[in-house]
């Protein structure tokens, strides 16, 4: 005959270390009795690599990044998953402590049978509706904390897309050789070196070349309403910038390769040498700069001399019908001029830019170029003064003489585009400062601030298609590193993160008060209240002493009013109310008995003679039965 091992055992030295004859055992084996603390070798591990990669700020790229991207349902799914997974092995240690103590309490002190029914709920955790709301209650409470390590687990390993840093190179423009930067004719065939790619159109020519786009640059130079000024680069990058381009810029989309290729680069950051062209622009009514004419058939002179003309004074030619409507622009023509004016003169129909005249001051400057490989968008911030990187000045004095050949080419005999363009920044002005304040502007205040908004955006468009042919044609240039922001995922947010490696923390701790506490829970019977089998073999070794008492509480609870609150179930304090204890026997089993008034001596090995007498039937329950009602509900410890 097999006899079966029971596990319902009081805890004894010998008890542990021994194993009995009929093939039962009570030992405690190592395993048994730590296995779910083994798993916060899980968590604290998790937990430390998470901590560890928010500090250092580690990210991940790769494989994974695409998954997240293409599958962000299926990566909810998992980290929920695993959120549940971690989560539950805390809860669970958490419900071993509680356990463990209130196991060895149970050997100590006696108990209700509500308080037991609350225990048990606690130590799962799980909802008893059934419970009086004294009890009710704080159960709610444990069962609501059991769910926020998972909560915490679900925010600190959830993806999250965030940039990482890294570094690139890219190819500058190098102005160490300019001999190419120089003014060519307006003629066909006499025209500056060109290049036509797949990247665009590149040519020294640049005021004849990008006619087209300089045009349409001066007449969006200025923006209606608050939003910066947005335009493209002239080539075909597809790149535009916001707010002004400095004359900066021009290795994106074309030298930049290296970094808009690496994989999930979002942006990149560098340095850029540039000028910073400020420009005045003023009405000057003893200007010497006049169109006079005609001197044959339909051609009509701008000549005179301007504040920095040298040797004899600028003269050009222009076509019109009547000469009403030229735009003529005058920059000193001699190689020793700093070139620094442009003068306007203009027929009736472009009155208002008649005695026009603008300064230019090109200012050497380091740039902090932001671009940003997503949106396709530049951003230019001016940092500080640096010493000249062209003392020849080849480059600015080339800049201004454009626009000397724009408007003589951009002249017809019925109307001037230029002169077109200049008007549609002046009325964009005029309609964002109306939006914008209501204070009052006279026509020549907005005449001039248009006109130096075109002759800016202009210029700063020139130094750019400068320094790309520079690039494309001349392939003179020279290296550069930038910061480059790479697209990536960390692993959820830092404050989710410190929140469970505390938790975590604040768990090892408690285990480990416990384990001192309880000298490594040497207390501990092989009872276990959570275990069915356990209560109904020790409920039945402890006879029906527990179950006369019951209905003898029954019968007169039965004649009182209820005096507790109950929420969803029907009042039950007839056996709720009832005390119990364990005894144990002379083999050390454990019976569930009635609490009497001799509660001392709970666990002893050897036999107990009952004292308790069965209630009759009467009205009054036994004395010792009434003692036993006042037990406090949660003395745990």
């Amino acid at each position: 005959m097999v006899v079966p091992r029971q596990f319902t055992f009081l805890p004894s030295v010998d008890r542990r270390s021994a194993r009995s004859s009929d093939g039962r055992t009570a030992e405690y084996s190592h395993w048994i009795r730590y296995n779910t603390f083994y798993g916060l070798v899980i968590t604290t591990t998790l937990a430390s690599l998470l901590l560890t990669a928010d500090f250092f700020k580690w990210r991940v790229t790769g494989y994974f990044f695409r998954v997240s991207l293409e599958f962000p349902a299926s990566v909810a799914l998992a980290v929920q998953l695993l959120a549940g997974f971690f989560g539950l092995i805390h809860v669970a240690v958490i419900c071993r402590l509680i356990n463990f103590a209130l196991r060895i309490r149970l050997n100590k002190a006696s108990v209700t049978l509500d308080v037991l029914r609350t225990w048990m709920d606690m130590s799962i955790p799980r909802v008893d509706w059934d419970l009086p709301l004294r009890f009710f209650f704080p159960v709610l409470f444990i069962v609501f904390l059991s769910l926020v390590p998972a909560a915490l687990w679900a925010g600190s390993i959830t993806p999250i897309i965030a940039p990482s840093m890294s570094s690139g190179t890219l190819l500058l423009p190098s102005y160490e050789d300019v001999s190419a930067i120089k003014e060519y004719p307006m003629e066909i065939g006499k025209a500056g070196p060109s290049l036509r790619n797949s990247r665009g159109f590149f040519t020294y020519s640049v005021g004849a070349g990008h006619v087209g786009n300089l045009l349409s640059s001066a007449a969006s130079a200025s923006s209606v309403g608050k939003r910066p000024r947005v335009h493209p680069k002239f080539d075909d990058s597809q790149f535009s910038y916001i707010g002004r381009s400095y004359g900066v810029g021009g290795p994106i989309g074309l030298t930049d390769f290296t970094i808009s290729s690496k994989s999930h680069a979002v942006g990149y950051v560098y340095q850029e040498e540039g000028y910073l062209c400020n420009v005045t622009c003023i009405y000057n009514e003893t200007s010497q700069f006049a169109l006079s004419g005609p001197v044959d058939e339909w051609i009509y002179a701008a000549s005179g001399n301007l504040p920095d003309s040298v040797n004899s004074p600028e003269y050009s030619n222009y076509i019109g019908h009547d000469g009403n409507a030229i735009v003529a622009m005058g920059v000193a023509h001699s190689e020793a001029s700093p070139r620094r004016y442009l003068a306007i003169t203009a027929g009736e129909s472009y009155a208002f830019l008649n005695n026009t005249q603008c300064e230019f001051n090109f200012t050497p400057t380091l740039f902090n170029v932001s671009v940003n490989l997503q949106n396709n968008n530049i951003t230019v911030e001016p940092l500080n003064s640096i010493p000249d990187f062209n003392p020849q000045r080849n480059l600015t004095r080339t800049v201004v003489r454009q626009f000397e050949l724009m408007s003589n080419d951009l002249t017809n005999l019925y109307v001037s585009m230029l002169g077109d363009a200049l008007n549609s920044s002046i009325a964009a002005y005029n309609m964002s400062r109306s939006s914008a304040s209501r204070d009052p502007f006279t026509e020549s205040e907005a005449t001039l601030a248009g006109l130096t908004n075109s002759v800016i955006a202009m210029a700063d468009d020139m130094l750019v298609a400068y320094a790309s042919a520079q690039l494309m044609i001349g392939r003179l240039f020279t290296s550069q590193t930038a910061k480059v922001y790479v697209s990536s995922l960390k692993f959820g947010q830092s404050a989710y993160i410190y929140a469970i490696f505390g938790l975590n923390l604040c768990i090892i701790v408690a285990v480990a008060a416990e384990a001192v506490r309880t000298h490594g829970w040497k207390a501990l019977g092989r009872f276990n209240y959570l275990d069915p089998r356990d209560l109904i073999i020790a409920a039945s070794r402890g006879g029906t002493e527990v179950a006369e008492a019951a209905d003898a509480m029954c019968r007169q609870e039965s004649r009182k009013t209820m005096k507790r609150v109950w929420l969803l179930s029907d009042p039950d304090e007839g056996s709720g109310a009832l005390a119990v204890r364990l005894q144990g026997n002379v083999d050390g089993h454990v019976g569930i008995v009635l609490a009497g008034e001799d509660d001392g001596a709970v666990g002893v090995m050897e036999e107990v003679e009952e004292v308790y007498v069965r209630p009759e039937k009467t009205e009054e329950p036994p004395k010792k039965w009434k003692q036993r009602r006042r037990i406090m509900a949660f003395n745990f410890l």
